[in-house]
C-alpha cells in the first residue's frame, strides 16, 4: 500500500514540541491495515505520538489522515474512528469492567460483543469483571483497556505500552489475539512499546 490507498492512515510532516523538549520534526510515515508497533526507548515521544494518532492532541504542523478525513481539520469525523484510553485515567474508576466494556459498545459500531468472554477468561479478568475499576490492580486495569481495544473493532486502535504490568501469560494471549487481528487486516492495531513482539507479524514498525 501507499500513501494514496484509502486504507492507508498517512503521517506527513508532523512537528510536535513540549516547552522545553522538541519531540518531532517533520515525521512522515504511512501504516498500511494490519498490526503495527512504534518502537524507542522511554522518554522519546512515543506516548505522544499515539496520543496524536488518537486526535487527543493537535500537531503543530503536519497532518494525520484516514480515507482523507484529517485530524486537525475534522477532529470529530476522524475520532468517530478511533479507540484509545489513557492508561493513567480515573474517568471510569466508579464503574465495573463488564459495564465500561458495554459503554465502550455502545460508542464503537464495529464492538464484537461476542468476543469479551473468550478476551475476560484469556486476560484472567473473570474474578474482577463485576468489580469497580478503582478496586483493580494496574495491571487488572490495563487488561481492561486491553480487552476493550481488541473487540471494538475501530478503524484505527491505539494502546500504549501495551504490556506493561501485564503478567507472561496474558502477554502470550493477547500476541495471539494480534496475530488474528494482523490474519483479518481490515483496521489499524497500533501500539507502542520499546521492543518488538515475537510472532507477531507486523504490517509496520515505525521507529523514533
Amino acid at each position: 500500500m501507499n500513501q494514496h490507498d484509502p486504507a492507508t492512515l498517512s503521517v506527513t510532516s508532523l512537528s510536535f514540541t513540549y516547552p522545553d523538549q522538541p519531540l518531532f520534526d517533520n515525521l512522515t510515515f504511512t501504516i498500511p491495515l494490519g498490526v503495527s508497533l512504534i518502537r524507542c526507548d522511554e522518554s522519546r515521544g512515543k506516548s505522544t505520538l499515539i496520543r496524536l494518532l488518537a486526535a487527543e492532541i493537535i500537531p503543530a504542523h503536519g497532518t494525520i489522515c484516514l480515507n482523507g478525513i484529517c485530524s486537525d481539520k475534522e477532529k470529530s469525523q476522524y475520532q468517530n474512528n478511533v479507540f484509545y484510553m489513557d492508561p493513567r485515567t480515573e474517568k471510569f474508576d466508579q464503574i465495573s469492567a463488564l459495564q465500561y466494556l458495554a459503554q465502550i459498545e455502545s460508542t464503537h459500531h464495529d464492538f464484537d460483543s461476542a468476543r469479551i468472554p473468550h478476551l475476560i477468561n484469556g486476560l484472567g479478568l473473570t474474578s474482577h469483571q463485576d468489580k469497580q475499576l478503582y478496586m483493580l490492580s494496574a495491571g487488572s486495569k490495563r487488561k481492561v483497556w486491553i480487552a476493550a481495544a481488541i473487540a471494538s473493532g475501530a478503524k484505527i486502535t491505539l494502546v500504549d505500552d501495551l504490556t506493561a504490568a501485564l503478567d507472561l501469560g496474558s502477554i502470550d494471549f493477547i500476541t495471539e489475539q494480534l496475530i488474528q487481528i494482523s490474519q483479518q487486516c481490515d483496521r489499524h492495531f497500533i501500539f507502542s512499546h520499546y521492543d518488538t513482539l515475537e510472532r507477531v507479524p507486523f504490517a509496520a514498525v515505525i521507529n523514533i
